[in-house]
C-alpha cells in the first residue's frame, strides 16, 4: 500500500530514514511529534510505501518545496509563511487565510504521488490538505482545540479553533489518541475509532529486569525527569518544582532534570525556580528525541504535573524504559494511558506528588513492582505492531467503504 503521511517531522526523526543524504541537507521540518517517526518506522517493516509530507518555516524568501526519497521512503517539505498575522513579503499570514498556501502545496504533491490512503494528524492544516485532496483519507485527531484556547486565550489559537470545526463539517472518517477525546470528536464525525499514539519499544524483558536492579542501588541518590512541552499552567511545571524542592528535604542528593519548551536555561522555568529558591536543577530546554531518551534511560521517576492531556506520549515514553511515571488521577487521558491507581495523584496539590515520589524511593519493593507493572502496560498496549496494525484495519475500512 502507498501511504502518504501528513503531519509534523523534522530532520532529526526522518534522517534514520534517509541515510543515502547527511542530515545538513535537509530543512529543520516541523517539530513536536516524534511518534510519526515510529509509526513509519513500522509501516516500512511491514514493506509499504511511505510519503510523509510536512511544512518547515520559510528561509529567505525560499518556497520551493523540497524532496528527499531512499528506497519505498520519500519525505516532502512544504515551505511555510514563517509569520502567522504579519505580511510575509507580498503573502498574508499564514493564520490570515487558515494556511491556505500550505495547504495547495500539500494538495499538490499529493496529486502527484497519489496515495493510496492519506493519514493526516491534528484536525488543522494536515487535515484541510487531506480533505482537499480528494483521496481516501484518514484524520487522526490528536487534541481538542476548546481545550488548547482555555488555556491558551489568544486569536491564534482562536483562529486554529475554527479551522478545526471547519475541517470537522467534510471529515468522514476520524480517529482519536484516546476514550477521554473521543466525545469530542464524536460530536463532529460519524465514524470514529480509538487508536493511541504508538512506540517502539526498545528493551526486551531481561533488559528491563537488569535496568531496574541498576536503579535499585541508586534510589537514595535519585534522578528525577520532567518533561514538558511548553511551561504553562496547563502543563503546571511550577508545582512540580515545588515538589522537587520537598523532595530535598528527604533526599539532598536529589536531582531534577528539566526539558523541552521553557526549560532551557534562562527561560521560563528557570525563572520560577530562581523566585523559589531551587538547587539541584539542570535546565535543558528543547533537545533532539534521542537525546531525551538516553535522559529517560538515565532517570528514576518521571513526574508529570500536567493538568490535561489528551494523550501524553512522553508518559509511554517513560514506562517503556521501566521507568515509574507519576500523573494526573483528573488530568484528561492520564489516568487510561498510565492505567496504574498507584501512580496517579492530585498534581494540583503539591504534597501528593511529594509523598508519591517519597513512597517509591523508600521501598525497592514497591519501586520495582511498579516500574515492571508499568513497562508491561506499555508493552501490551502501545507497542508499534499493535497500532499499526488497528491503522491498517481502519485504512482498509475507509478504502472499501466497509
Amino acid at each position: 500500500m502507498h501511504i502518504a503521511i501528513l503531519a509534523p517531522s523534522d530532520k532529526s526523526i526522518i534522517a534514520p530514514f534517509l541515510s543515502n543524504y547527511s542530515i545538513e541537507e535537509f530543512p529543520d521540518g516541523y517539530f513536536g511529534a516524534p511518534f510519526i517517526a515510529t509509526i513509519i518506522q513500522e509501516f516500512l517493516r511491514l514493506g509499504h510505501q511511505i510519503t510523509a509530507i510536512t511544512t518547515s518555516k520559510a528561509i529567505a524568501k525560499d518556497y520551493t518545496t523540497k524532496t528527499f526519497s531512499n528506497g519505498r521512503f520519500t519525505w516532502v517539505v512544504v515551505a511555510s509563511r514563517p509569520k502567522s498575522f504579519r505580511f510575509n513579503g507580498l503573502k498574508l499570514g499564514r493564520i490570515i487565510d487558515f494556511y491556505s498556501l500550505e495547504k495547495y502545496k500539500m494538495v499538490e504533491i499529493l496529486n502527484q504521488y497519489k496515495p493510496d490512503i492519506v493519514h493526516a494528524h491534528w484536525s488543522y492544516e494536515f487535515a484541510g490538505a487531506a480533505i482537499n485532496a480528494k483521496f481516501p483519507y484518514l484524520i487522526t485527531v490528536h487534541d481538542n482545540a476548546y481545550q488548547i484556547l482555555k488555556y491558551f486565550k489568544n486569536i491564534y489559537r482562536f483562529s486554529r479553533l475554527l479551522m478545526s470545526e471547519y475541517n470537522f463539517f467534510n471529515i468522514h472518517y476520524a480517529s482519536t489518541v484516546s476514550p477521554y477525546m473521543l466525545n469530542y470528536v464524536k460530536k463532529r464525525c460519524d465514524n470514529v475509532a480509538v487508536i493511541p499514539n504508538p512506540i517502539s519499544v526498545l528493551l526486551n524483558d531481561h533488559e528491563i529486569d537488569l535496568l531496574i536492579k541498576d536503579k535499585l542501588r541508586s534510589l537514595k541518590n535519585p534522578s528525577i525527569i520532567m518533561i514538558n512541552n511548553g511551561w504553562d499552567s496547563r502543563k503546571n511545571g511550577k508545582n512540580g518544582l515545588i515538589a522537587f524542592n520537598q523532595l530535598l528535604s528527604k533526599f539532598p542528593n536529589a536531582k531534577l532534570n528539566l526539558y523541552g519548551g521553557g526549560t532551557e536555561m534562562y527561560g521560563l522555568a528557570y525563572k520560577d525556580a530562581l523566585k523559589l529558591g531551587l538547587t539541584n536543577i539542570t535546565f535543558n530546554g528543547p533537545v533532539s528525541h534521542l537525546s531525551l531518551i538516553n535522559a529517560l534511560k538515565n532517570s528514576h521517576i518521571l513526574l508529570h504535573p500536567s493538568l490535561e492531556e489528551s494523550f501524553g506520549v512522553v508518559l509511554i515514553e517513560a514506562m517503556s524504559f521501566g521507568i515509574p511515571t507519576i500523573g494526573g488521577k483528573d488530568s484528561g487521558a492520564v489516568p487510561w494511558v498510565i492505567n496504574n491507581d498507584e501512580l496517579l495523584v492530585d498534581v494540583s496539590n503539591t504534597n501528593c506528588m511529594f509523598n508519591k515520589i517519597v513512597d517509591m524511593l523508600s521501598d525497592n519493593n514497591l519501586y520495582a513492582h511498579l516500574a515492571n507493572s508499568s513497562y508491561r502496560n506499555v508493552v501490551q498496549r502501545f507497542s508499534a505492531d499493535k497500532v499499526v496494525e488497528l491503522y491498517l484495519k481502519y485504512y482498509h475500512q475507509i478504502i472499501f467503504n466497509i
